[in-house]
């Protein structure tokens, strides 16, 4: 998929570039490289998409370029759901950074409709340094307004037996990765998106190290456990979130990232499949979860573990188990009952 270069503003025009005009502002802005390879055949990170940036000039000489909102660096991006929902909220992706052939082809397929202002990067995130996902984001360091991902989860998710959840799993360390990557570029706001499993990992351990680390990056930190189902999907699926604000921008502009505060309140109140068009609340906010939606750390504070979500489907004790939710899915699903996660035998992962 070759896309085509935006449009020659021309001499005149360049030289008056202080900003670009509404006519040129809808442009394409990647083109394909080449076709994702085989995990086995990857030797270094290969560029699959590359972004084609304006030849504008600004008055300092300074390169000049359009995007309809702010630029989002999705790493681990899998077949890139994050990326849309942070478009259809009003960002722009710039990068996307994904091992996994298959995947790649998948954000391949949907632009220019998704992502089609975004460079795809396919290789270890290991071997790709900082630098190069800035350069082919077309962003300095400080520049990005957002950076989400989510490592692979599978060393922590309780789903998995205790045969196949190692403590030495080397995707565990992919969280590190993450952390150096932020530490590095530097963005206004980082997303990271884990299963609960990692509050509980090593003890907890793993869990206070990972704060540790983020904060230590020039941080503040929201974190907690949400359920799908209370943000009117209609599916039960808990995630661990946590979301990063630097600390120039708490300090000095008084922003702090945090959770979406939950929409749900009673079984009543949960979108259902038959239903999913329904309105959440009825007879209006009064029903509304009252609950905190996020808890802020602070390093010489006890470490608080965040509470399970009120209407998560879980049946352990305290959420962090072995859920039965792992092991009756396959009993038949009421329409009046929101959809459970949907998981496949360990054996096949």
């Amino acid at each position: 998929m070759s896309l085509p270069r935006p449009y020659d503003l021309g001499d005149a025009m360049r030289e008056r570039a202080i900003h670009i005009p509404e006519s040129c502002q809808e442009w394409t802005h990647s083109e394909l490289i080449q076709r994702p390879l085989p995990a086995k055949d990857l030797t270094v990170p290969t560029v699959l998409v590359k972004r084609l940036l304006p030849d504008i000039d600004g008055p300092r000489h300074e390169q000049l370029f359009y995007l309809p909102g702010n630029p989002a660096i999705s790493l681990f991006t899998g077949a890139g759901g994050i990326d849309i929902g942070l478009e259809q909220a009003g960002w722009t992706s710039v990068l996307q950074h994904e091992w996994n052939e298959g995947a790649c082809e998948t954000l391949i397929a949907n632009r220019p409709h998704y992502f089609r202002h975004a460079a795809l990067i396919q290789g270890d995130i290991r071997q790709t340094s900082t630098a190069m996902l800035l350069r082919e984001a077309g962003l300095r360091v400080g520049e990005a307004h957002i950076i989400t991902g989510g490592p692979p989860c599978q060393g922590f998710s309780t789903s998995s037996s205790k045969a196949t959840r190692h403590e030495d799993d080397q995707r565990n360390d992919l969280v590190l990765e993450y952390v150096r990557v932020v530490r590095e570029a530097q963005p206004h706001f980082f997303l990271f998106e884990n299963v609960p499993g990692i509050l509980r990992f090593q003890d907890g351990r793993y869990f206070r190290w990972f704060l540790e680390q983020a904060h230590s990056a020039f941080y503040e930190l929201v974190y907690g456990l949400v359920d799908c189902v209370e943000y009117g999907v209609p599916q039960h699926r808990v995630r661990f979130i946590c979301m990063g604000t630097r600390r120039d921008l708490v300090e000095c502009d008084g922003l702090l990232a945090g959770l979406p505060a939950p929409e749900c309140f009673s079984e009543s109140d949960l979108r259902t499949i038959r239903d999913s068009s329904a309105s959440l609340f009825g007879d209006g906010a009064a029903r509304r979860l009252r609950r905190a939606p996020g808890i802020r750390y602070f390093p010489d504070r006890p470490v608080l573990i965040p509470p399970r979500p009120t209407c998560s489907h879980g049946r352990s004790a305290d959420g962090f188990g072995r859920s039965e939710a792992f092991l009756d899915f396959y009993d038949r699903l009421e329409r009046e009952e929101p959809d459970r996660l949907v998981t496949v035998p360990v054996g096949d992962v």
